[in-house]
């Protein structure tokens, strides 16, 4: 089954602002980074924060030229089909996904998702934190932290390497066997 992982950026509080996606899909045992884009958010959540950008270093200007969201996620959406959807602390993403959906006015996607943070608390609880960063670091996976597409392909490593503890392949036995739930949005 396939997997991919997401990750945003936002320019500022609300999930709808989102200025970067990533998006890394595993199928038939192959890891691949499949889009990685700044977007332009649209201008009723257009205003770049001061603590987002120190995050994630994304600036007004950056994105002037960069697509619409509209125009991103017709490159998104056949990627979301037909499998699940991992990401690290899921529910920012999701929540910007759907944010976003509805501000633009997109029917928002049926898709069910996983969460690797979830996943890596109960695969590795004795570590002190669970951060992407922190178990892409214990795991020796090489991570640009906070540029979406590295944070994706991260994120979707984290699930590889833990099919390979476990010896587990099919994803939702993984999740089943590591005590991981699957949500649906």
């Amino acid at each position: 089954m396939k997997v991919t992982a997401i990750d945003f950026e936002t320019a500022n509080s609300s999930p709808a602002s989102v200025c970067a996606v990533g998006l890394s899909v595993l199928e038939d045992g192959m890891i691949e980074p499949v889009l990685e884009t700044l977007i332009r958010p649209e201008k009723n959540v257009s205003a770049f924060y001061y603590g987002n950008i120190r995050i994630h270093g994304i600036r007004p200007q950056d994105v002037v030229h960069a697509p619409d969201f509209v125009q991103v996620y017709r490159q998104m959406k056949p990627h979301l089909e037909g499998g699940l959807v991992a990401a690290h602390n899921a529910r920012f993403d999701m929540g910007c996904l759907k944010a976003s959906c509805l501000n633009c006015g997109i029917p928002v996607p049926s898709l069910r998702y996983f969460d690797t943070v979830e996943l890596g608390r109960n695969v590795f609880p004795g570590l002190e934190h669970h951060r992407l960063n922190d178990l892409c670091e214990y795991l020796d996976i090489e991570l640009d932290h906070h540029r979406a597409g590295s944070d994706a392909y991260g994120c979707l490593m984290i699930v590889a390497r833990v099919m390979t503890l476990t010896g587990i392949y099919d994803i939702e036995e993984m999740l089943h066997q590591c005590r991981t739930r699957i949500y649906t949005l």
